[in-house]
């Protein structure tokens, strides 16, 4: 019962005014960060952490988050009237919402994309509520033979989604890796195949 009245403090504290006009704020700023290629969520929301410096640390975080939200959306602008995916997990929109698009559907196809971003995100934050604890449980009692496997199904998608050559998503990949070998080891610290220059 506490973690429930802890909630929905919670959303007294987040439908404040205040934090209502920066929730809108954020979610414009963010569908505009979604639309320009190559940026992206994450991108975005740096580019645009200064706006938080001076609010109280719950708006900040209000608002960063809209940001991201709002560049979820944002994506499937482009994808859908450009057939250029303003997000990595905009290419899926491309498949259909660009060819709905060019047979003069696009405000349908724009609403679906919306609609299923906005359905997909409360889904999400609804189970995550409910059930980050049993998950974080759950996740930590992964190990290396679990972490191999994760990534060995995400190779194998990449070779067995691509429509081309193998050879040339397996030569991609391993490309990748040797260039993301190179440099500071994120779990270490140490430098990695620098040869002794930094």
């Amino acid at each position: 019962m506490e973690k429930i009245s802890a909630l929905f403090s919670g959303f007294a504290v987040a439908m404040t005014p205040f934090n209502l006009l920066l929730m809108l704020v954020g979610v414009t700023l963010g569908v505009i960060i979604g639309v320009l290629p190559g940026l992206g969520g994450a991108n975005g929301i740096v580019i645009l952490l200064p706006l938080t410096f001076t609010m109280p640390p719950t708006s900040a975080i209000i608002m960063l988050s809209c940001i991201y939200w709002g560049a979820l959306f944002g994506g499937a602008i482009t994808s859908v009237l450009f057939n250029i995916p303003g997000e990595p997990w905009s290419v899926a929109t491309t498949f259909d919402g660009y060819p709905m698009a060019r047979n003069g559907k696009a405000g349908e196809a724009l609403t679906a994309a919306f609609t299923s971003s906005f359905v997909g995100a409360f889904f999400a934050i609804v189970m995550i509520t409910f059930l980050a604890p049993l998950v974080a449980k759950f996740a930590l009692q992964f190990g290396p033979p679990e972490f191999f496997s994760v990534y060995l199904l995400t190779f194998c998608s990449f070779v067995g989604m691509n429509k081309g050559s193998p050879f040339k998503t397996i030569s991609a990949m391993m490309l990748g890796f040797a260039l993301a070998a190179v440099g500071m080891d994120t779990v270490t610290g140490q430098l990695r195949l620098t040869f002794g220059k930094s």
